[in-house]
């Protein structure tokens, strides 16, 4: 079920990604050691640039590192949506899919896909800014300079590089044959709606990305 649920005005970081360039081929979609997946860090440093210490190949050789990649994000809710498909066969103990399987660099909660929004803008705010409004105003603009704005610049397109995962290239299908519709029908699932993939983001102020962070929509006036 892909229809949007929750209609909370902040999110809430739970994960934060990079991966950075593997010199023995693993970056680069045609190696048998590539794969979508990023491992887990308690903060990430981002800019106008990118995700410091992290490698995409499509996006740094055919797109000449656009910053309108440079950061990749994903709400929860996929995560669920993804385990409910076909009978929660793409969700089995084992090699079933975890949370960064598809290279979000950043993953949020309390908020459903359809939050985000092509062109719209999003601020990144440390826990200690959303403290209450006894806060002293010199500790509010401080915290300001920390945040984070990004807009996004398009939604994420679901590919064959998926195909590589563990629980879509699963070794206890008999056949390529299989493993190739199970492949389709995943990226099908995720190509239903904009957003399921994910999002795609410049970077307009640049900062650390932490695990707790909240997300929430600029103003039109911001």
């Amino acid at each position: 079920d892909t229809k949007s649920k929750n209609n909370n005005s902040q999110g809430q970081v739970i994960r934060t990604a990079a991966r950075p360039h593997q010199s023995s081929g693993g970056s680069i979609p045609s190696s048998r050691e590539y794969t979508t997946r990023k491992s887990s860090l308690p903060m990430i440093n981002v800019s106008e640039k990118g995700v410091t210490g992290d490698y995409n190949h499509y996006r740094t050789v055919a797109l000449k590192s656009t910053a309108d990649r440079a950061i990749s994000i994903l709400t929860h809710d996929v995560s669920s949506y993804i385990q409910t498909l076909d009978g929660g066969s793409f969700a089995k103990s084992g090699n079933g899919y975890t949370d960064g399987d598809l290279g979000e660099n950043v993953l949020v909660k309390g908020v459903d896909f359809s939050f985000f929004k092509v062109g719209g803008r999003y601020r990144f705010s440390p826990k200690s800014s959303n403290a209450s409004s006894s806060s002293s105003s010199s500790s509010m603009i401080e915290s300001a300079e920390e945040d984070v704005i990004i807009e996004i610049t398009e939604p994420m397109e679901p590919c064959a590089n998926l195909c590589k995962l563990p629980f879509i290239n699963d070794p206890t299908l008999s056949s390529a044959r299989e493993r190739v519709a199970k492949c389709q029908q995943f990226i099908a699932a995720l190509g239903v709606k904009d957003g399921l993939r994910g999002w795609y983001a410049k970077v307009l102020s640049g900062g650390v990305i932490r695990v707790d962070d909240s997300v929430s929509l600029l103003g039109a006036d911001a």
